[in-house]
């Protein structure tokens, strides 16, 4: 049975409490994604496929991540 990456607690309350003016890359966003947006790492991923802007806000990502999440499926 495969073990799952133990994601640091201090990680994802710094990427919350930091200002984020300025934004966060994608990868930092998915080390921490079912603290801060309460999905795993792979929606993160798809939701973030094709996008040319390589720094996001958490409120950014989370619109982005709800429209992946919401996209029908064919």
């Amino acid at each position: 049975m495969a073990r799952k990456k133990s994601r640091s607690p201090e990680t994802a309350s710094a990427l919350a409490a930091a200002d984020g003016s300025k934004g966060y890359r994608v990868e930092e966003l998915m080390a921490c994604s079912e603290t801060v947006l309460g999905v795993k790492p792979e929606i993160v991923a798809g939701a973030m496929l094709g996008r040319e802007s390589k720094l996001l806000q958490i409120g950014e990502a989370k619109r982005l991540v709800d429209q992946f999440l919401r996209k029908k499926v064919l």
